[in-house]
């Protein structure tokens, strides 16, 4: 400790020698506790007394502090010794800190008092949960990162799969490659693809077929890797945006490893494309949710334009919809639910006037791909537990996520996370964003069919997957506190999503040995009946005696017999095996096995017909045998 005092004693009281000089007995003088490496504010220590007026102009105020009139050995100070005493008024010169000089007396009796100051500790020195959860740059290249490697694992997962085209994919790149010839030369068509087509003939497939005559198969089964990338990108955006970078990473981390999302990375549909578009359409209503203009607008031409690439699409309108709505609520208030009206309406009006455009027939395709379509055999509760089995371990982390978040907007007290809004307001994003992923299942259920189930679980994982991240995030816990627990959940959820994904894209069978069989057997002019025709059509595109026109499937036939009757169904088969209007017939009782059987018998017993050769068809889980059957 010093010999001398290296502060003031504490204003607004009397020194030491005006205190002997007045009768009251001496205190020695207490100087508070230095802390030269922090930055510090001093705050007065007043000492009052009842005898004693203050006065107004020495009060201490917010300036700097004004020390006693008289010194610290009971001399005068410059005021009083120029006639001004204490009771007069008071000079410039009288306001101004005096530094007393230093006594050994005072430092004999100084010890150490109270701390009279506020210890502010250096910017950058935080510590605890203010520091870990606090936004910043660092903590956003990091997100960036963590997002970065997410998409690697997503593509690698994607490219590991292996097999030949799909029927799906040979249906729309080779009808994307005839729409460009009728586009650009007017050449025919082969059947009325808007009136079947689950989307636009003239968007997707005119995309597909573009990549396709580029770089094969591979460039554009591309686009549908680059479009699911895209939207694991935006889903972690728009998450960021409604919660935290923590729960984005852990939504996106998720969705990522989904089956839907491995699988539509793979195969050359309109699925990713149009899922990527819905993903944009529900990042511009969030990013937008705090401006008072009407920029959420511009989300309602990209969700037409989603409808419009796979009408599947429009089941998921509403839930964009009230998304705007329930975003915009915390900065907006009530009158941000009416941009769930707004943005809905637009739509509707822009979808309107596309159909108007297109015509008729898309109309009567949108009904027949979403709510029109032909119940199958498949029963309620399969289609519950197939769907259970694509997306149950989303949508339990989403229902998790979705009653945390109800009961408390941060998992834990110090936590940076977006505007949460009421609890009304959270419990019904919550709803509609867990909920979505109900919504495949539901349609699906009741029309009783499992057609593109998996597929279409995908959309709505993609609406529960921020919820889910929130369930993540609480299983986790504050600081990763039970990290442990996350690793295991996203693991588990790896596993399946993997092996569902390479179960279903290895379901089909290499075609290879099939189209080389009719190869041999082609003919200009002839015709072929072949029950899945789409994969030779695009694997022999391009020859002129293998043309699209040349072939008919399984599933239906419009046969004018030489009398000039036209059947139709079983009936029109039958008539053109007994005419010979079919030079190869290929058939392997799986698609169609009731038709099978009944071709099988005709062909027996026509002459004109021989057995050319029996190919068989391996796959992971399916095994079948071709039958080729030859006009002499």
């Amino acid at each position: 400790m010093s010999k001398g005092p290296q502060n003031p004693p504490p204003p607004g009281g009397p020194g030491r020698a005006g205190l002997a000089r007045r009768g009251l007995p001496l205190e020695p003088y207490r100087r508070p506790v230095q802390s030269p490496d922090a930055e510090t504010v001093m705050l007065a220590s007043v000492k009052t007394e009842a005898d004693l007026t203050p006065d107004p102009d020495l009060a201490p105020g917010p300036g700097p502090p004004v020390p006693d009139a008289e010194g610290p050995d009971g001399e005068p100070s410059g005021a009083e010794a120029s006639g001004a005493g204490p009771s007069g008024p008071a000079s410039s010169d009288a306001q101004r800190p005096a530094v007393p000089a230093a006594s050994a007396d005072v430092a004999e009796d100084e010890e150490p008092g109270l701390s009279t100051r506020v210890l502010t500790l250096p910017r950058g020195k935080r510590s605890g949960p203010a520091q870990w959860s606090a936004p910043s740059a660092r903590r956003t290249w990091i997100s960036r990162a963590i997002l970065a490697l997410i998409l690697v694992v997503q593509a690698a997962l994607s490219l590991r799969l292996r097999n030949t085209a799909f029927g799906n994919e040979a249906l729309y790149l080779y009808a994307g490659h005839l729409e460009i010839a009728h586009l650009l030369h007017g050449a025919p068509l082969q059947g009325t693809y808007a009136l079947y087509f689950p989307g636009a003939p003239v968007l997707y497939p005119v995309l597909g077929a573009i990549a396709d005559g580029l770089g094969g198969l591979a460039a554009a089964r591309a686009i549908s890797l680059v479009a699911i990338l895209a939207t694991t990108a935006l889903l972690y955006a728009m998450t960021r945006r409604l919660f935290n970078e923590r729960v984005a990473l852990c939504a996106a981390g998720l969705f990522g490893v989904t089956e839907g999302a491995i699988l539509a990375g793979r195969l050359a549909t309109n699925d990713a494309p149009s899922l990527c578009l819905l993903a944009l359409a529900s990042w511009i209503v969030v990013r937008t949710a705090s401006w008072r203009w009407r920029a959420y607008l511009l989300a309602a031409p990209v969700a037409a334009l989603a409808v419009a690439t796979d009408y599947w699409a429009l089941l998921y309108l509403p839930t964009i919809a009230l998304l705007a709505g329930l975003a915009a609520y915390p900065y907006l208030g009530r009158q941000a639910l009416t941009r769930a009206l707004v943005l809905g309406a637009v739509t509707v009006e822009l979808i309107a006037v596309a159909v108007i455009v297109a015509g008729r027939p898309y109309v009567t395709a949108a009904v027949s791909a979403t709510v029109g379509r032909t119940p199958g055999r498949a029963q309620a509760l399969t289609v519950l537990s197939e769907g259970g089995k694509w997306g149950g371990f989303v949508i339990a982390l989403a229902a998790l996520g979705a009653v945390g978040y109800a009961l408390e907007a941060r998992t834990e007290p110090h936590e940076y996370i977006a505007l949460p809004g009421s609890r009304r307001c959270r419990i019904a994003l919550g709803v509609v964003l867990a909920g979505t992923a109900l919504l495949a299942l539901a349609v699906q259920a009741y029309q009783n069919t499992d057609v593109s189930l998996d597929t279409h679980v995908g959309f709505g994982l993609f609406f529960a997957a921020p919820m889910a991240g929130v369930g993540l995030a609480r299983l986790v816990g504050d600081h990763f506190r039970r990290a442990q627990i996350g690793i295991l959940v996203w693991a588990a959820a790896l596993i399946v999503g993997l092996s569902q994904a390479t179960q279903l894209f290895g379901s089909w069978p290499d075609p290879s040995s099939l189209v080389g069989e009719l190869t041999r057997y082609l003919g200009p002019g002839e015709r072929y009946l072949v029950e899945n025709d789409n994969v030779a059509i695009y694997y022999l595109r391009g020859r002129p005696d293998a043309q699209p026109g040349q072939f008919t499937s399984t599933y239906f036939i419009s046969y004018r017999t030489p009398r000039g009757q036209v059947l139709t169904g079983t009936q029109g088969f039958l008539a053109a095996v007994r005419y010979g209007y079919f030079r190869v017939i290929i058939y392997d009782g799986t698609v169609t096995p009731a038709l099978d059987k009944t071709l099988a018998a005709a062909l027996e017993a026509d002459p004109r017909y021989r057995l050319a050769g029996a190919v068989p068809e391996n796959a992971r889980d399916f095994r079948a045998t071709c039958y080729v059957w030859v006009r002499a």
